[in-house]
């Protein structure tokens, strides 16, 4: 297995957990509307720890693409929040793994990342195990869907800048940086209007944003690093649509567990999004076997 598959597989499998875990803040939050927003806030002050181990190379020339992969992020990051309100966690989160064909389109167009049309073919399982995912029982608002499937396009955009940092030289803890706490910074003007004043946080809604920063501090690191090895953003992507399998899993390891917030699904809910999910995994599997036909 190459390295950047690897990195991604692990990356995509913390950021699972840590955003099925997501659900459960707004038990914890004094203010619902926080969640969007302290999740990012946390991600970016997490991120911040590495600053003065980053060698920051000269930005002269990539202002744009810096400004611009915070900014789509940070917009991303509020729909996925939103989304994970409205409907249930394992169900929101298997569904990012659409944006392996937004990222697809964009990197055709603006990177000139094109593959065999038996890549593509390979990936379109993912379609058919989304639909899985929605046994009949638990069904997406439409405001549920509408935003994750906005947050999808916003991530595709937010990759596509990812890799032509990379391209341009930065390295995957400088990405990381300009990521999270750009996106972090991005927010706060639109934080500052929708939460108006309501700033007060209590000891275990910090314990949770805490948890939830570092690992998604932690998996950015790794997920930064497979986008550095691989320069391939539709490739990177198809990886990570196995985040559909690590959201089954942690609803199910995190409701054992006893923790309080997420849905509770009984067996045949658990068999259908797993069914889903598996062949959402299959797709990647596919599509990375038939890369160089």
């Amino acid at each position: 297995m190459e390295h950047w598959v690897l990195l991604g597989l692990v990356a995509t499998a913390i950021h699972g957990f840590s955003t099925v875990y997501s659900k459960r803040l707004y038990d914890l939050a004094p203010y619902p509307a926080q969640v969007a927003f302290f999740c990012l806030f946390a991600t970016g002050i997490a991120s911040l720890v590495i600053i003065p181990f980053v060698d920051f190379q000269d930005p002269s020339g990539h202002w744009l693409d810096i400004l611009l992969v915070g900014a789509p992020f940070a917009l991303g990051h509020y729909c996925f929040v939103q989304a994970n309100r409205y409907g249930d966690a394992s169900f929101v989160v298997p569904m990012m793994g659409l944006k392996v064909f937004f990222v697809a389109l964009f990197a055709a167009l603006w990177l000139d990342e094109v593959y065999s049309v038996w890549v593509y073919i390979g990936a379109s399982g993912a379609v058919v195990g989304v639909f899985l995912l929605n046994d009949g029982n638990r069904h997406a608002s439409p405001a549920a869907l509408l935003l994750v499937l906005a947050n999808c396009a916003l991530y595709a955009a937010t990759d596509i800048f990812i890799v032509r940092l990379f391209r341009a030289g930065f390295t995957a803890d400088e990405v990381m940086v300009y990521l999270f706490v750009g996106g972090a910074f991005f927010m706060i003007p639109l934080a500052m209007v929708v939460l108006r004043g309501k700033w007060q946080m209590n000891r275990r809604f910090g314990r949770g944003l805490s948890l939830f920063g570092i690992g998604q501090a932690g998996g950015g690191i790794l997920l930064m690093m497979s986008f550095g090895l691989s320069q391939k953003a539709t490739m990177v992507n198809i990886v990570q649509s196995s985040r559909g399998l690590f959201a089954v899993l942690a609803v199910y390891v995190i409701s054992r567990v006893g923790i309080a917030g997420l849905e509770v699904l009984n067996r045949g809910q658990y068999l259908s999004r797993a069914v889903g999910s598996a062949l959402i995994a299959g797709s990647i599997v596919l599509a990375l076997s038939l890369i160089h036909i």
